[in-house]
């Protein structure tokens, strides 16, 4: 399948009436794990990535690190697959751009930019109307119909109740119409979610934050048309690798490793 095809096939993914479930990876294994479970499409976790390169998240890993670790995951997978590209690296419009054709060159065809700036700030409405306006010029000048995201990171940074409500939707009439194609809005709030999906005239993607979300169905009652996973699936890794080996390493048996996937199922050396 070419990229136009997949990004034909991951624009569809979110039109109907149920939820689309999209895991997020952070390395070429885990993405090929997530394919083989028979998920249609994949994204990428800048937050893992970023973990995964020993640093924190917030565009610590360099944007060429970045798009190499977006290049194998989408290198080791036939589904689609959506790249988080963080705040867009950079300040200018351009630099969203540039980054937005790089992604795209490393084989994404959908893509996250979030609206927050080091965690305590909203970027002013235009200013990030601009940056998706530039996405999307890049997008079409790279001829593939990306699917972006415009993440709207009120509840991030504090905001709540009606005041969050009315800051997401003139933020989502703004991000829509600069070119965006869906809204994503992290919060637990059920019913600003609710709110919210009746009024915006796209897809609405929101963050499995822990085991209390709804089930996908309840979610997609709401009208949320896309669950994310983030960086979830690599902190349940993570712990079950704490517990294990610690538990190894406590009574100095290894009975905790009959559960281990062989070469032969993770893929080890495949083309």
């Amino acid at each position: 399948m070419d990229p136009s095809q997949k990004a034909l096939l991951f624009q569809a993914l979110h039109v109907g009436g149920g939820a689309l479930l999209l895991p997020n990876a952070w390395d070429a294994v885990s993405a090929r794990m997530l394919e083989q479970a028979g998920f249609p499409a994949i994204a990428t976790a800048s937050a893992a990535i970023a973990l995964a390169h020993g640093v924190a998240d917030g565009e610590q890993v360099s944007r060429d690190a970045m798009v190499r670790a977006i290049a194998r995951i989408a290198g080791a997978v036939s589904v689609p697959v959506s790249a988080d590209m963080e705040s867009g690296y950079g300040e200018s419009p351009d630099e969203v751009a540039e980054t937005t054709r790089r992604v795209i060159g490393a084989g994404a065809v959908g893509v996250n930019i979030e609206d927050q700036v080091e965690h305590v700030r909203l970027r002013p409405i235009a200013e990030m109307a601009a940056r998706i306006a530039a996405a999307r010029r890049a997008a079409e000048a790279e001829g593939i119909e990306l699917y972006i995201n415009g993440r709207i990171d009120a509840c991030l940074i504090g905001m709540d109740g009606d005041a969050a409500y009315e800051e997401i939707l003139a933020r989502a009439e703004a991000y829509l119409g600069a070119g965006a194609s869906g809204i994503f809005v992290i919060t637990a709030d059920m019913e600003l979610i609710g709110r919210v999906a009746a009024r915006i005239e796209a897809p609405l993607n929101v963050l499995a934050m822990d085991a209390a979300m709804p089930p996908l169905s309840q979610l997609a009652a709401l009208g949320v048309r896309r669950v994310s996973t983030g960086p979830r699936l690599m902190q349940l890794m993570m712990g079950h690798l704490l517990a294990d080996a610690t538990r190894m390493l406590e009574d100095g048996r290894f009975d905790v490793l009959a559960g281990a996937l062989s070469y032969a199922d993770l893929e080890i050396g495949a083309e």
